[in-house]
């Protein structure tokens, strides 16, 4: 097999005009490689708190373990040396001296204690930008409304920035007693002129207290070079660090003349009953208490970025932002709302007819993360300019192409779904909350190369077969019609049930493997993914199937009351319990597998539909909306779509509409987790089955039938008679329970035995297919990936064969 797809680290798209030449090239792909958090998804919130390396994770680890193992004393002591070494880096990065760094708990602590400091009188004058943060905003309104400070606002010029003759004209009108900004705002990708404020501050001597907070680490920031007596910063954003850090940095003479109003241990010494005396240096504003674990981390990160160079990161971040700009403000509908003034790393924008936090979570929804920014964190910068709200998308060095192609796609995608644009045969989606979204605009993908395998469909099987293949190291693609995480199929929502209790033995061995098989990605991935809670199965006792499986037993209803106190029984039914049911994180469980699948080298396209099929001799033929693909094996994970992709299937299969609801309950009451697991009941409404009240939702229940429904037509939210009846059961096995509070749908893709369809598609040997999962299939997700990646490589799997295609077709061979 050819060996796995490699990360690109060149941009398609480069920045338009003249680029600063570089030393050196940043290495994108080793970035990422330390950087585990780039693999699971695509991150564009350093301006908020950017992804640690590794190396900064260990750092903050291995302190917390020495203090574990030697106490909290004896490990600062023994790492003294490596914490004083923060102070130097610091000093290093601003230009600065050791004794005029002090390492406080964020940029906003420092900011108050170094205004603090200033003592600031009645009528004495702050001139501050219009890109001030919020925080200090708000110290400086406070001083204004309790102490008579006056604070004026300085204009910004036709750039956006800092009108710099307007400032020389306020420092020449009369005293000032402080100048502030910050070097980039919260609310834009504006660099403000710090080097001509600078300038302008030292002529009238007045001190300069620059805000840092969104620069450090992206750009170059000197001290001396811009011309500022005090700034803060965080370590969190650019720099790389653990959140609780920051920094606040005093050049002398100020820093000799300023005392914290209210001096700690740390910056003082008690010299007699009634007198003390500052340290000589930064440490004043410093507390004794700190977390000398994340300072280590960010010493860590420091290194890193010394290592880089300042320049190169800043060189690179311009390249790859001036390049989002420019695509971003080239979509329909989009509009990038940062000042002619902007650079660096951060991009902001809106999307016609749509709040920020709606584009925010849209694009969660498809990994790509970011943030949405409110005029209340920035009031003197967004009111002027008509802004409520924004979107802020910022890189950092870990960014490669497929990052910011995800981003524009996404954004494209998004703006144009609510432009009303519907995917090609899909319903109208007026009137309906999940008619079928149109694929997501792709960029030319020249593809030449035959794959070892391409996988379609990217929910939970799909999933996990394109992880496991990609960890055997095949060149492997997966495919998704529509926006990754969508909730036109079956494997979206919170959570699904997992339990070993089934009617018929066939299926022990494939649970034992799910069991297995969730424990190694729970690993994999380093997170929970699976809730024991415990479950109990109820049906009346002369059902003629009932459940069974290892270490699982019946119980009367009054052992059935005593184990889940808020679930009550039927006259006449029994359960059967299962101490090791649980509940699955659906969520978390679709981010890790696709993650863990890129990691380890795959491809993933989604707004990709596939339009057909065809054996090639031993290969296979994909065709796309972008073009032809070509694979040696393909593997079918298309959920309701499977009878539209197989069509010799679809006399097997049908997809049912499936309604789901959350009913009020305490989730310290009988109906969370301490009264209630996973259940179900057997009831004449239909198989009720739900989850307790655990993620501040309240109950969820479900009942397992509806119609037979279209996939590709709209889908309606829950009827009221659809609600009433489930409520109904709920009411009659859950007493508890109170109204619903939000309902959902989703597909159910049925055959006739309620087993699935896992193995060769009929006469064509290199076409699987996993499909047909009957409502319960979830909970082996991660097992069939494992199940399709061997028989993709030539492994039988003689333990699937009661789920083989070749069992609905009579007279075929088994």
């Amino acid at each position: 097999m050819s060996a796995p797809v490699t990360t690109r680290t060149t941009s398609s798209h480069p920045a338009s005009g003249p680029l600063l030449p570089a030393a050196r090239p940043l290495d994108v792909a080793a970035e990422r490689t330390r950087t585990p958090g780039s693999f699971t998804g695509h991150h564009f919130n350093a301006a908020g708190a950017a992804l640690l390396a590794t190396g900064t994770v260990e750092a903050v680890i291995d302190h917390l373990r020495a203090e574990s193992l030697s106490g909290g004393y004896e490990a600062a002591q023994h790492a003294a040396p490596a914490l004083a070494a923060v102070y130097a880096r610091v000093a290093e990065l601003l230009g600065a001296r050791p004794e005029e760094v002090a390492l406080v708990e964020s940029a906003t602590a420092g900011w108050q204690r170094a205004v603090s400091a200033l003592r600031l009188r009645p009528g004495d004058r702050v001139l501050a930008a219009r890109s001030s943060y919020v925080s200090s905003a708000l110290h400086l309104l406070s001083a204004e409304r309790d102490h008579g400070v006056r604070v004026e606002l300085l204009p910004n010029g036709p750039d956006g920035a800092v009108d710099l003759e307007a400032l020389e004209t306020a420092l020449r009108t009369g005293p000032a007693a402080l100048v502030t900004a910050a070097h980039v705002p919260t609310s834009s990708g504006l660099v403000e002129p710090a080097a001509g404020i600078g300038a302008l501050t030292q002529a009238h001597g007045v001190p300069f207290l620059l805000d840092a907070t969104q620069s450090l680490g992206q750009l170059p920031v000197d001290m001396d070079a811009l011309g500022c007596d005090l700034l803060i910063g965080t370590g969190r954003k650019f720099l790389r660090a653990p959140r609780g850090t920051g920094v606040l940095a005093v050049r002398r003479p100020l820093l000799d003349r300023l005392a914290p109003e209210a001096p700690d241990v740390r910056g003082a010494r008690w010299i007699a009953e009634r007198s003390w005396e500052l340290v000589p240096d930064a440490k004043r504003f410093e507390l004794w208490e700190a977390a000398h674990a994340l300072r280590l981390g960010l010493g860590a990160a420091l290194a890193d970025l010394s290592a880089l160079g300042v320049d190169t990161v800043a060189r690179h971040l311009a390249t790859v932002t001036a390049a989002l700009r420019e695509r971003l403000a080239a979509l329909p509908g989009v509009h990038v709302t940062d000042p002619p003034a902007a650079g660096g790393a951060i991009v902001t924008f809106v999307v016609d007819g749509l709040d920020p936090t709606d584009v925010q979570r849209e694009l969660a929804r498809r990994r790509v993360h970011l943030i949405a920014v409110p005029a209340a964190h920035g009031r003197w910068d967004m009111d002027p300019r008509g802004l409520t709200k924004v979107v802020r998308a910022s890189v950092h060095v870990y960014n490669d192409d497929a990052d910011v192609d995800a981003l524009v796609e996404a954004v494209h995608e998004i703006a144009r779904r609510h432009g009303g644009t519907a995917s090609q045969g899909s319903a109208s989606a007026a009137g309906s909350a999940t008619a079928s979204p149109a694929p997501a605009p792709r960029s030319a993908r020249p593809e030449s190369r035959l794959h070892d395998a391409i996988v379609v469909g990217l929910g939970v099987h799909g999933g996990a077969a394109l992880r496991g293949l990609a960890a055997r190291g095949l060149d492997v693609l997966g495919l998704e019609q529509y926006a990754l995480g969508h909730d036109l199929g079956s494997s979206h929502g919170a959570t699904r049930m997992i339990r070993r209790a089934y009617p018929h033995p066939d299926w022990d061995g494939l649970v034992d493997t799910a069991y297995q098989a969730w424990e190694e990605l729970e690993k994999a991935a380093k997170t929970q993914l699976v809730g024991i809670t415990g479950g109990l199965y109820a049906a009346p006792v002369d059902r003629p199937d009932p459940l069974r499986g290892p270490d699982c037993r019946l119980v009367g209803p009054e052992e059935a009351a005593r184990i889940f106190p808020g679930l009550r029984l039927p006259a006449g039914f029994g359960a059967v319990h299962d101490p090791r049911a649980g509940i699955i994180d659906v969520q978390e469980t679709l981010r890790a597998q696709l993650a863990l699948a890129e990691r380890s080298g795959a491809t993933i396209w989604d707004g990709t539909p596939v339009i057909g099929w065809e054996p090639d001799g031993d290969q296979v033929v994909v065709r796309t909306a972008d073009g032809v693909l070509r694979t040696r094996r393909l593997v079918l994970c298309t959920g309701p779509w499977t009878a539209a992709q197989v069509p010799s299937l679809a006399p097997h299969l049908t997809v049912t509409r499936i309604v789901n609801a959350y009913f009020a309950a305490d989730p310290a009451g009988p109906l969370g987790r301490s009264g209630l697991g996973s259940f179900s009941v057997d009831l004449p409404q239909g198989l009720l089955y739900g989850f307790p009240a655990a993620d501040g939702r309240g109950l969820k229940a479900g009942l397992d039938s509806g119609p037979a429904w279209d996939p590709d037509a709209a889908r309606p939210p829950a009827t009221g008679d659809e609600l009433a009846l489930l409520a109904e059961a709920v009411a009659q096995v859950l007493p508890g329970a109170g109204p619903v509070t939000e309902s959902l749908t989703c597909l159910y893709t049925m055959t006739a035995d309620r087993r699935f369809v896992v193995g060769e598609v009929p006469g064509v040997p290199q076409v699987l297919v996993a499909s047909a999962c009957s409502g319960h299939g979830f909970k082996f997700g991660p097992a069939l990936g494992e199940a399709l990646a061997d028989l993709v490589c030539g492994t039988a799997r003689p333990d699937l064969d009661f789920l083989s295609p070749a069992r609905l077709f009579p007279g075929s061979a088994r």
